[in-house]
């Protein structure tokens, strides 16, 4: 009777011990103390299944399905049963079933299995656990393991909890900051200008938006790499950060572009500017030294631009965009300058920069973009080729002028995209033109080539793709460069001209005059022809000047061989006098204006006989029904 009391208390108190907690350790350590009192053990030990990170899991692959040591009470025991890792499917544990660690007849050794994630190790110095001791921990046993379970579940979801809070977190943090610096980025900093903005006006104060861009930052890239360059932005930041401190915000937009948002702050615009001028003191001195990168020191300067708000209704995109403006007011101005915006003299950068994101939109759209063409005359008045012109049809302004939009292009590096454009297209329209009768003298299609397009690595090869998939023979194609692109990377340029002259397409230099004109690379380079600038040919009856001029140029070509023609011809003065200096070609308003193709093929028709005029018609109108119906081509 006091043997079965004693069993029943012993299995009671164990059995009170299971779930003292959800955390496992917990639970595990206090089941284990009265352990040790009530069964006389020496120490417990825990094995379990283990994920990388080496916590308890209910499963694991089966290649990795070895319990290892999770929980020895006392916490300095030695288990001598199971090894630090033992393999719970190979027999290595002997459950509910006494094992001699044969290291004597008086140390004991019991184990017992927790679910198939685990094992529960007793070990006993002197008599063995009695029978039915071992028989009332079996059912225990069963229970500890669902607890097991339970906590191993409760801290697998704490634990992915956490992550996902965590992950959160650093998706947030990465929403919110650049990668590099670790300073907000521009969408944090568009928040807070939004936020600012909006608490200046109900307040009736005023703030600022510095807007700074890196002197020559590309020379650091492009002579140390860009390793050392994010070092000198890291630098960069960290110093801005130092000045400004808790009185502003310091952001980076991209690249070399830093932003200081000083809040809204002052009671007028006057103590505000006071303000932003001795914070940009204190910047140009923590500038005036150089700045640790690695096992570099670089001296680097800001120009920065300013701008003020609240200035009536702007938005927060536009206070960015005036001192984006401001800023580039500052870069003309000269290195490490700052300015305020100032309308009056941002009135032309304003249009450039909006020019810039219409450009973007436009070529995402190419319908808006469209070639004309204007017909080249000999002297006898007979049509020898005509030059295709782009034109921008923008919905947004009344049909920019190339003269505005080329050089933006040219800026900001979407003329190879635009240029690629005006490509295709012309190829296309030559095909056209030849589907129907030309003018015998009629010999090829002048087409604009910009410095940036023609260096780039992939323009030949692009430029006989597009050739190829015209359908039509290289000679109908010259290419007009200035002479600034053939001077500038001579070698190269003399390659790819090779290679172009080879294949048949015909080289001229555009504006010749107006830039590095020299016998030198004439002669070096497979040039074919020159053309005179309009600039030169303007009033050229009644100019000394440029009439010498265009009479040394007609000589130099005569002289190398090349063929001329005389652009921006308008009267019959300039013609006349062109004629008298031996130039007979002639490109201008006094004969055409640039044409819709339509328009230009419909000229070319006109100055036909009238026999080759009606076989003229008869191809191109079987041309356009080919177009529509293309299945009539193949016999369908």
């Amino acid at each position: 009777m006091n043997n079965t009391l004693k069993y029943l208390s012993i299995q009671h108190e164990l059995g009170m011990a299971i779930g003292t907690s959800l955390r496992l350790q917990p639970m595990l350590a206090t089941f284990s103390r009265i352990a040790l009192r009530r069964l006389g053990l020496t120490s417990v030990h825990f094995h379990f299944l283990k994920n990388v990170e080496g916590e308890p899991v209910l499963q694991s692959p089966a290649a990795e399905r070895r319990l290892e040591h999770f929980l020895s009470v006392p916490r300095n025991a030695t288990a001598w049963a199971l090894p630090e890792a033992c393999d719970v499917d190979a027999g290595a544990v002997v459950w509910a079933a006494q094992q001699c660690c044969g290291q004597g007849a008086d140390r004991h050794c019991y184990s017992f299995r927790l679910g198939d994630f685990g094992a529960m190790t007793l070990q006993r110095i002197g008599n063995a656990l009695e029978a039915p001791v071992i028989e009332l921990l079996k059912p225990l046993m069963t229970r500890l393991a669902l607890s097991c379970q339970a906590s191993i579940e409760h801290e697998t979801l704490l634990q992915a909890v956490a992550a996902r809070r965590k992950a959160e977190e650093t998706i947030l943090f990465q929403l919110l900051h650049d990668d590099l610096t670790q300073l907000p980025n521009r969408r944090q900093v568009m928040q807070r200008l939004d936020a600012e903005l909006l608490r200046a006006r109900g307040e009736g104060r005023y703030g600022a938006l510095l807007f700074l861009d890196l002197d020559r930052f590309k020379m650091v890239n492009d002579t140390l790499g860009h390793a050392i360059g994010d070092l000198l932005l890291v630098a960069v930041a960290d110093t801005l950060k130092g000045i400004v401190g808790d009185d502003g915000m310091v952001g980076r937009l991209s690249g070399d572009e830093f932003v200081v948002l000083v809040g809204a702050v002052a009671a007028d615009e006057a103590r505000l500017r006071v303000r932003v001028d001795a914070l940009l003191a204190m910047i140009r001195a923590a500038f005036s030294d150089a700045l640790p990168c690695g096992e570099h020191r670089l001296h680097v300067t800001p120009s920065i631009g300013i701008a003020i708000f609240p200035d009536g209704d702007g938005a927060a995109e536009h206070i960015l965009r005036r001192a984006d403006t401001a800023m580039y007011q500052a870069k003309l101005a000269g290195l490490n300058c700052a300015m305020y915006y100032n309308s009056r003299l941002s009135a032309g950068l304003e249009l450039r920069r909006q020019l810039e994101k219409e450009l973007q939109l436009a070529l995402a759209a190419p319908e808006q973009f469209a070639l004309h063409y204007q017909s080249q005359y000999n002297r006898a008045g007979e049509c020898v080729g005509a030059e295709a012109l782009i034109r921008w049809h923008s919905p947004y302004r009344d049909n920019p002028s190339p003269a505005q939009f080329i050089p933006v292009a040219e800026e900001t590096g979407l003329m190879l995209e635009l240029g690629r454009w005006v490509m295709r297209r012309a190829c296309a329209d030559i095909r056209r033109l030849h589907e129907g009768s030309l003018p015998s003298t009629f010999r090829r299609v002048s087409i604009n080539v910009s410095a940036v397009q023609f260096n780039h690595p992939d323009f030949v090869e692009a430029l006989f793709a597009d050739i190829d998939a015209a359908g039509i023979d290289a000679h109908w194609i010259a290419l007009e460069l200035t002479e600034s692109t053939l001077i500038r990377n001579n070698h190269a340029a003399a390659s790819r001209m090779t290679v172009l002259r080879e294949r048949g397409v015909e080289i001229a230099v555009d504006d010749f005059g107006t830039g590095y004109s020299s016998l030198s690379y004439l002669g070096r380079l497979p040039v074919a022809s020159i053309k005179i600038d309009q600039t030169f040919v303007r009033d050229l009856d009644s100019n000394a000047g440029n009439r010498a001029i265009v009479g040394t140029i007609i000589a130099l070509g005569r002289a190398l061989g090349l063929d001329l023609i005389a652009e921006g011809v308008e009267t019959t003065a300039e013609r006349a006098s062109l004629d008298a200096l031996g130039c007979h070609n002639y490109q201008g308003f006094l004969f055409s204006r640039p044409l819709p193709l339509d328009a230009l093929i419909e000229q070319l028709r006109e100055h036909l006989p009238t026999p080759a005029r009606a076989e003229a018609n008869a191809a191109i109108g079987a041309a356009a029904t080919m177009r529509a119906n293309p299945a009539q081509g193949d016999g369908r």
